[in-house]
């Protein structure tokens, strides 16, 4: 793209500087070519943050007894909160930015931008604050085991030091995703996954803080993080024209972020409250469920990280392409979205059915009531694999569409309607802990499937009767 005027039906005439050295132009190039090439950094991004994930699981596993896996499974549950407004948010970011950046509107861009880190720094506080103050209650919510209770409070209060440092990460990552960029945002979060690692057997294998060290080397790795963005950020600057008085708040630009990040935030809570009920059931019944249950959760993040940061990808390309008029495209990255998501999950359904309790010694070392457990659960619930490729997908092309909302709306059919009556009916059944695990995991992919009907449903008609008569929309 040159250095000169673009004039574009009824817009402003805008400057279009060069910005491919900043990152990619998404709405060039073949689709099926392009979304690999962008969605690369988001996977390796998703395997580093994974594999922390499993560290922690290991080094809690392997240096802790059975009450302190209880305690930081129960622990992440309260924060997981957290870690999805956060995702939702900057999904919001990254789809207004992206949709400035096709529009090739450098003035939109800026004030998105401003902005969206001022709302950030907010909502850091807040929630940060709010965390601090709902721990115990929310710990007594998830019926957490009084064992547990001790640890689980200890490690949802020394993460929390890491919020706000993820949030600034967050909020300067989704601005660059959105402008065509997920290599740094994607190198320096697989730095901090790295020290994360180093930092969790340091901590808890030498120095035996237990939850404590698993929570501090989490916090630890966020606020090298957003160092890190930052200092990137400060040398790099935007590719357009950026003021301080951009971060004056701008009430449209702050409307479009919420528009698409509160339903996605308020469909994950749907999605988490029915995880706290499964946990609340499964603490009921006892340590050993509790962490078998908690230990699924952990693998689950590792195995279905694949389609979550493809759709990451097919957010940005989409609402690129929307913000250049080409829906044609952003329909064609969520078909390819869902078609590299399925073979990646293909190959982990299979791992998991043919050697779930291989897979999960990794991570119960010397455990075999929990292995047998999580193995169990393991087997019906990764059914979901195949699944939430479609879902993930297709609500990434919902958000670049500002429509999350319908995102929001069949995560609570979902999750209401399907999976909390099912799940509260297979925790009953008659049969050995293991059997009524292995009932228990069938919830989570029968109650995916409205979600998916939904979805399409809305797409082939509604969405589409939109597109068709919609008028390209004034400048904010």
């Amino acid at each position: 793209m040159k250095t000169g005027t673009i004039k574009r039906p009824g817009k402003l005439r805008v400057k279009a500087l060069n910005k491919r050295k900043y990152g990619l132009d998404l709405t060039q190039g073949r689709i099926s070519a392009l979304l690999p090439r962008f969605a690369w950094p988001f996977i390796a991004s998703g395997i580093m943050s994974a594999l922390y994930g499993a560290v922690d699981l290991f080094v809690i596993g392997y240096f802790t007894p059975e009450e302190i896996i209880s305690g930081v499974s129960t622990g992440t549950q309260v924060l997981m909160i957290v870690y999805t407004f956060t995702i939702a948010l900057g999904t919001g970011g990254t789809v207004l930015v992206g949709r400035r950046m096709g529009e090739r509107d450098d003035a939109g861009c800026a004030r998105a931008a401003g902005t969206f880190m001022t709302v950030g720094l907010i909502a850091a506080a807040a929630i940060t604050a709010a965390i601090a103050l709902t721990a115990s209650p929310m710990l007594t919510l998830l019926r957490t085991p009084e064992l547990a209770r001790p640890s689980a409070m200890n490690y949802v209060l020394f993460a929390a030091i890491g919020i706000p440092f993820n949030f600034g990460y967050s909020v300067i990552s989704a601005i660059a995703r959105g402008l065509g960029n997920a290599k740094v945002p994607s190198i320096v979060g697989g730095l901090g996954a790295a020290a994360n690692i180093v930092l969790d057997f340091l901590f808890v294998g030498a120095f035996g803080w237990a939850e404590m060290g698993v929570a501090l080397a989490t916090s630890l790795s966020q606020l090298l993080t957003f160092v890190v963005i930052g200092a990137w950020l400060l040398k790099r600057k935007f590719p357009f024209p950026f003021a301080k008085r951009d971060f004056k708040p701008h009430a449209p630009s702050a409307a479009s972020i919420f528009k698409v990040g509160i339903p996605l935030w308020m469909q994950e809570i749907l999605v988490h409250i029915s995880f706290m009920i499964i946990t609340g059931i499964v603490n009921d019944m006892g340590v050993v469920e509790s962490a078998a249950v908690g230990l699924i959760a952990k693998v689950f993040s590792l195995v279905g990280l694949f389609p979550m940061a493809i759709s990451n990808a097919v957010a940005a390309i989409a609402a690129q392409n929307l913000g250049a008029m080409r829906r044609d495209r952003a329909i064609a990255a969520t078909r390819w979205g869902i078609f590299y998501s399925l073979v990646i999950e293909l190959i982990a359904l299979i791992a998991c059915q043919a050697a779930p309790d291989a897979i999960m010694a990794l991570f119960a070392n010397g455990k075999p009531e929990v292995i047998a457990g999580a193995a169990a659960h393991l087997r019906s619930f990764s059914i979901d694999l195949l699944l939430i490729s479609f879902v993930f997908n297709l609500n990434a092309y919902l958000s670049s569409c500002g429509k999350s909302n319908i995102a929001m709306l069949h995560s609570m059919v979902s999750t209401f309607a399907v999976r909390v009556p099912l799940s509260l009916l297979f925790a009953g059944v008659a049969g050995t802990m293991s059997f009524r695990l292995f009932m228990l995991g069938f919830a989570a992919p029968i109650a995916s499937l409205p979600s998916i009907a939904i979805c399409i449903i809305y797409i082939a008609v509604f969405d589409k009767k939109r597109a068709a008569t919609e008028k390209e929309p004034a400048r904010s």
